[in-house]
């Protein structure tokens, strides 16, 4: 291998600080992935210099320091950002997520030797692979593989638990052994890890090829129980329905694998069905019924991401498709198009239509037809001239105080109930013909 497999100029900053004196190496997942042919897009450097001489060595470049005192520094070159770490040896850790104490060490073995994963320990040096712990050897077995004790390496930081799940994940790789016994034996330990940094993770194996694969091995390693007790429920849990051949979490995990790399639909994918282990009850005939699971596996998704910490937009965005993705039980029309088009807006309702796809085809029925409908429904409802929000309105509430109607709540509720016939088609969206409609008069207490 000459260089590593990526378009980035990483050369121009290794020659820069080693003419300066200090000995600088590409380290970590980009030689990983050059060794494995994946694209790299983030070259992260190790070197001897400690932050105050790449500070002086970089001096004329954009730097922005994302941690100093733990030796790293980001430089912007031409454009293109890299993360530049003192070599350092980590001293112990007390509280199973940061060291106790940040040491700069002058060898690059040592820097290697903190590191998580062997497939990780690995820096590049002009063609030639530093591999002193045999991550070479663990890529060409798939092999992921703890540096050293996998009990020290867990108990360092147990996020290392959930970035073992997520290489192996997206590399369909095994855990070596001894790993999975130390993640097993520690799981319980990773809510000491904080939430934002848990659901990076969990964010993270979500959008690989093949999320399903790591939520299992989330359960294998006793982790989903931990972090999303809710999905570990419906394990096993029979639906007793003619529409379905599966359990709801195998079926769950096949509709997530159906859905777009998307992370607000893939955890609707996940969460969609959790709560038809509450709902569910047989019927006179034996058949599995389960009345609004859908409104209860929002509230469960909603509950569970603001533990975690995720952002109130995104929390919104997945629990709104949750709640309506049995919509498609109805046959779409325009005007069902056109007020899920203003309730979700376009971006949550093409992710409403891929979840629903998903859940289709995870079922014994496998007709899509009423999907495909509706996406055609909604390109034409995109091209007409129905407004799609009610700012889209020819007239506003300026229009009305002008009619004569009174400052206050009528006047939203007129706008309401314009926009509502416009949306039904029984009224074009123009002045003209908005303003005839009121002059008739309307009943704003129906």
């Amino acid at each position: 291998m000459n260089r590593l497999n990526t378009d980035l100029s990483y050369e121009n900053l290794v020659e820069r600080l080693e003419k300066a004196g200090f000995a600088t190496y590409p380290v970590g997942g980009c030689v990983r992935d050059s060794l494995i042919n994946r694209k790299v897009e983030d070259v992260d450097l190790t070197t001897l210099a400690r932050p105050d001489d790449i500070r002086r060595v970089f001096s004329d470049k954009k730097l922005i320091d994302i941690g100093k005192k733990f030796g790293t520094i980001k430089v912007i070159a031409d454009g293109e950002a890299f993360e530049i770490t003192t070599f350092r040896s980590e001293g112990a850790y007390k509280d199973g997520r940061h060291p106790d104490e940040i040491q700069f060490s002058d060898t690059l073995i040592d820097d290697l030797k903190r590191r998580d994963f062997t497939i990780n320990a690995m820096a590049f040096d002009k063609g030639k692979i530093i591999d002193p712990f045999g991550g070479r050897d663990d890529l060409e077995r798939k092999i992921i593989r703890a540096v050293g004790n996998p009990y020290e390496r867990i108990s360092e930081d147990y996020l290392r638990s959930l970035r073992a799940v997520r290489f192996a994940t997206r590399l369909g790789f095994e855990l070596e052994d001894g790993l999975k016994k130390a993640i097993r034996e520690n799981s319980g330990k990773i809510n000491l890890i904080s939430n934002e940094r848990i659901s990076d993770e969990i964010g993270k194996i979500l959008l690989e090829d093949e999320p399903s694969r790591g939520v299992r091995l989330l359960d294998d390693l006793g982790l989903l129980q931990e972090i999303l007790p809710e999905v570990k429920r419906t394990i096993g849990f029979d639906q007793h329905s003619s529409h379905h051949n599966l359990d709801v979490y195998s079926h769950s995990l096949k509709v997530l694998d159906g859905t777009e790399a998307d992370l607000a639909t893939r955890m609707a994918g996940l969460y969609h069905d959790v709560g038809k282990v509450d709902t569910f009850f047989l019927d006179e005939k034996g058949e599995g019924r389960f009345f609004g699971h859908q409104k209860l596996s929002a509230e469960l998704l909603e509950k569970r991401l603001k533990g975690l910490k995720f952002p109130k937009f995104f929390i919104s965005d997945a629990t709104s498709i949750v709640k309506r993705h049995m919509d498609s039980s109805n046959t779409y029309t325009k005007k069902s198009i056109r007020k899920l088009l203003r309730k979700l807006g376009e971006e949550n309702l093409r992710r409403l239509f891929d979840l629903q796809r998903a859940d289709i085809l995870a079922t014994v029925h496998t007709d899509t037809g009423n999907i495909d409908h509706a996406e055609r429904i909604l390109d034409e409802v995109l091209l007409d001239e129905s407004p799609k929000k009610r700012s889209d309105l020819s007239i506003n509430g300026k229009d009305l105080l002008a009619l004569g109607y009174p400052q206050g709540k009528v006047i939203g509720k007129v706008l309401a109930m314009v926009e509502e016939e416009i949306i039904d088609d029984r009224l074009e969206n123009n002045k003209e013909a908005i303003f005839a409609f009121l002059a008739k008069g309307i009943n704003l207490d129906s």
